[in-house]
């Protein structure tokens, strides 16, 4: 009598995000990387430094799966992260907004990158103006180095007592999502980035957020000039057009947006027109020389062969584009 058991059913292992993509997935990466090569200036050491800024939709946690179902949690999958990643190497210093408390797939991003990528990144913001959200920016060692300052910028409380006082429109609480700066050098110039989120709410909501970081940048940009160092502002400030309130509480006190990225959209939804995230300095106090500057459209670059709709695709990508600036150092 045959007393062995039968060998139990075995389940196949769960893919890991370092693990060698499937053939199909590799293919679609080559072609992502060949139109990247198209669209983006080249990274040249001692010659240039590529900012960006993107807002990545709900950058928190991951389906270790190389293709999630639409009933999965989350929808962002291996090949996602990948198609992400790809993009986000081109780049010398990204600053990422919605990176939320769960960063799972920020970390695997990096084990992605590589040793030569550091990052730095603001705890939560609590409350639910805050939204579990983040800000990081991600930097290529191998160019950029930091050069001493990582802050948070927040309005005095004596400021904001006055403002009570008057009972206008300015700022009356903090910024529900702390504005985050950071200096970095890089072929020998030093610049700060501060990065932010505006809270949505409505468009007369944001303009004291707004018209505060105008007042607040402005200031700071003097200062830091005396140095020889320059300010740039980036992140999604949830403006519209030139024109509209928003926007012109933005540029109140002489925020430069180039001309080549006035008129380009900044989502993904071809029927809603954004103007949301912006790159933008005093051009009077900058040390480095702008070059060009523009968005990447990954809409039919990334994950081809799944045939997703607008929706499906900014939670597996994200709903805005990378915004991004080239300066000459």
């Amino acid at each position: 009598m045959d007393n062995l058991a039968a060998t139990p059913h075995l389940m196949p292992a769960m893919p890991k995000i370092t693990d060698t993509p499937p053939h199909n997935v590799r293919q679609e990466l080559q072609f992502l990387a060949a139109d990247l090569d198209e669209q983006l200036p080249t990274k040249q050491l001692d010659r240039n430094v590529l900012i960006c800024t993107w807002n990545i939709r709900a950058f928190g946690g991951l389906t270790e799966e190389w293709q999630a179902s639409d009933q999965q949690s989350p929808k962002r999958d291996l090949q996602s992260l990948l198609c992400i990643v790809t993009i986000l190497k081109r780049f010398d210093i990204i600053a990422v907004q919605e990176v939320k408390g769960n960063f799972k797939a920020l970390r695997h991003a990096l084990k992605l990158m590589g040793p030569h990528w550091g990052f730095l990144m603001t705890d939560v913001t609590k409350g639910r103006p805050g939204n579990d959200e983040r800000l990081a920016f991600l930097f290529d060692t191998r160019k950029v180095k930091l050069s001493g300052l990582a802050c948070e910028v927040v309005i005095p409380d004596d400021v904001l007592e006055e403002n009570r006082a008057l009972n206008n429109n300015s700022l009356q609480r903090q910024f529900a999502r702390t504005p985050y700066g950071v200096s970095f050098l890089v072929g020998g110039k030093t610049f700060v980035l501060l990065t932010l989120h505006v809270l949505y709410g409505t468009p007369a909501s944001r303009i004291p957020e707004l018209q505060a970081i105008a007042d607040w940048v402005h200031d700071w940009a003097d200062e830091l000039h005396s140095w020889n160092h320059s300010l740039i502002t980036l992140g999604d400030f949830n403006i519209a057009k030139a024109g509209d309130p928003t926007y012109e509480a933005f540029v109140s006190k002489g925020l430069h947006v180039p001309a080549d990225l006035q008129d380009i959209d900044r989502t993904i939804f071809k029927k809603t027109y954004s103007f949301y995230d912006q790159i933008a300095w005093f051009e009077s106090e900058l040390s480095m020389t702008y070059s060009r500057g523009g968005v990447y459209d990954f809409r039919g670059k990334v994950l081809q062969s799944r045939n997703y709709n607008e929706s499906q695709l900014s939670w597996r990508i994200s709903d805005h584009f990378p915004l991004w600036a080239e300066f000459l150092t």
